[in-house]
């Protein structure tokens, strides 16, 4: 059965980052062992695909039940010159209690996003020195352990996020689980290809 989401295991994404989280801890991609998680990246005065995709993972959790805490969600901001770690933490809180706000200067956010090949983009306000955010949306989905397996593209069914993660969640815990999956990465291209 495949996944609702787009899989990216192949596509070595996400691998090789740091960030300051709201506490001012350097997170890499070693700290996202032991969960599965949802990795987006956006900033709080986002109108609209941050705070829905908030609450679509508030749902996906609901959905989950006594296992709502093995889904773990990160908000990366792409606005660092506004979102204080304070204000990242507050925004991400309201929604998550246990969810974690990573905020980094402008040459972290940069390396960071270069790392997952994510868009963001400055854009002029309709007013005088304002200005807003353009930004990818949809998350990146990390098995428990660490390792980028998934995009879920802005607005997919709360029901497919769910049985994505669950589905994650089902892989033994052991560093080998989920390796078939990946095993065809490892393949000369024309024999990953024959595979299929």
């Amino acid at each position: 059965m495949d996944f609702h989401s787009k899989d990216i295991a192949c596509e070595e994404l996400g691998q090789h980052w740091t960030m300051p989280d709201s506490a001012g801890t350097l997170r890499g991609p070693k700290d996202l062992q032991g969960q599965v998680t949802y990795l987006f990246f956006g900033f709080t005065s986002c109108p609209d695909v941050c705070p829905t995709t908030m609450v679509e993972l508030s749902q996906v959790k609901h959905l989950m039940g006594k296992d709502a805490d093995q889904l773990q969600v990160v908000f990366v901001s792409v606005d660092p010159a506004r979102d204080t770690p304070e204000v990242a933490r507050t925004y991400v809180h309201a929604f998550d209690p246990k969810a974690m706000a990573l905020v980094g200067d402008e040459a972290q956010l940069s390396a960071m996003a270069s790392d997952f090949k994510a868009f963001y983009e400055k854009e002029p306000g309709q007013l005088p020195d304002t200005y807003t955010m353009s930004h990818i949306a949809g998350g990146y989905v990390f098995d428990r352990q660490g390792r980028l397996r998934l995009f879920a593209p802005y607005g997919m069914p709360v029901q497919q996020l769910f049985s994505d993660v669950q589905r994650l969640l089902l892989e033994p815990e052991h560093p080998a689980a989920g390796s078939e999956a990946l095993a065809a990465c490892k393949l000369p291209h024309s024999a990953s290809v024959a595979a299929r």
